[in-house]
C-alpha cells in the first residue's frame, strides 16, 4: 500500500499541471466571477429656471393736491367733503360695467357727478359712484402745465407713474387718446385693479383729461346681478 503512494501523488500532480495549462486555476467555490466594469451613466443636473421678476406695478403718490387714495373706494360724503360745488346736474342709471376682460353689465345704483376743484389745480373733477362708493375719478384741464402737451406729465400731476406706455389712438382728427387696460396699467389701490384713460383735444392742456376707472373682478354678489347686454344703459364706455 505504501509502495503506491508516491505514484498516486505523481498522478495528482500531473492532473493539476494539465488543468493549469488548459485554463488556469478553477474558481474558488462560492466566489462569483467579478462582474465586468461599466462606466456609470449619470444625467447632468437639471438646470433650474431663473426666477421671473415680479411684474412692476404702477406707483401712486400721495404728495399731490388731490391724491387718488383720498377718493377711490371712499363713500360719497367723504369724497364731496374734499371737492367744491357741483357743476351741472350729474347723471344716474341702474347698471354698472366692467371689462374683466369681456364687457359685463350688472345692476347697481350708478351716479356721475362733476365738481369744482377748490385746490385750483384743475378746471373740474368728475367722480363716478357705484352703490354709494367712488369707483372712478377724472381730472379735467390741468391749470399749471407749460410747454407741449405731455401725457406723462399729466399722469404725474395726479400722482401716477404707469409701468408701460398706453395704447394711443385718434378717435377724431383733433383728439388724442391713450388707454391703459389692467395688464398695462397694473394699478392697484386698496387691493382693487383700475384702468386708465387719458386724452387731449388739439394738444391743449385746458382740454385734457385723465380718468382712473375701477376694473376689478366682479364679487359673487355682483355676478348674481349680471344683466344681458341688450338691457344695459346707452352710452357705456367701450374697451
Amino acid at each position: 500500500m505504501s509502495d503506491h503512494t508516491p505514484n498516486l501523488s505523481c498522478a495528482l500532480g500531473a492532473i493539476c499541471l494539465a488543468i493549469a495549462a488548459c485554463g488556469g486555476a478553477p474558481a474558488t467555490p462560492g466566489e462569483p466571477d467579478e462582474p465586468a466594469r461599466t462606466e456609470a451613466k449619470t444625467s447632468p443636473p437639471a438646470k433650474s429656471e431663473p426666477a421671473k421678476p415680479a411684474p412692476k406695478l404702477a406707483s401712486v403718490r400721495d404728495d399731490v393736491p388731490l391724491p387718488l387714495k383720498d377718493f377711490l373706494g371712499q363713500p360719497v360724503a367723504d369724497v364731496q367733503a374734499r371737492l367744491g360745488e357741483h357743476t351741472g346736474k350729474g347723471m344716474a342709471r341702474q347698471t354698472c360695467v366692467r371689462f374683466v376682460p369681456e364687457r359685463t353689465f350688472f345692476r347697481c345704483e350708478y351716479a356721475l357727478q362733476r365738481y369744482a376743484d377748490k385746490t385750483g389745480n384743475f378746471t373740474a373733477i368728475q367722480v363716478g359712484y357705484e352703490d354709494g362708493v367712488a369707483t372712478s375719478i377724472a381730472y379735467d384741464g390741468w391749470k399749471h402745465a407749460s410747454g407741449p402737451f405731455d401725457p406723462q406729465a399729466l399722469l404725474a400731476a395726479v400722482g401716477l407713474a404707469l409701468p408701460e406706455p398706453g395704447e394711443q389712438s385718434s378717435p377724431d382728427s383733433k383728439v388724442k387718446l391713450w388707454r391703459w387696460f389692467n395688464h398695462q396699467a397694473r394699478l392697484v389701490i386698496a387691493a382693487k385693479q383700475y384702468r386708465v384713460e387719458l386724452s387731449t383735444v388739439d394738444d391743449d392742456w385746458a382740454r385734457s383729461r385723465v380718468e382712473i376707472i375701477l376694473n376689478d373682478a366682479l364679487t359673487p354678489e355682483q355676478k348674481a346681478r349680471v344683466v344681458p347686454p341688450a338691457n344695459h344703459a346707452v352710452g357705456e364706455p367701450a374697451k
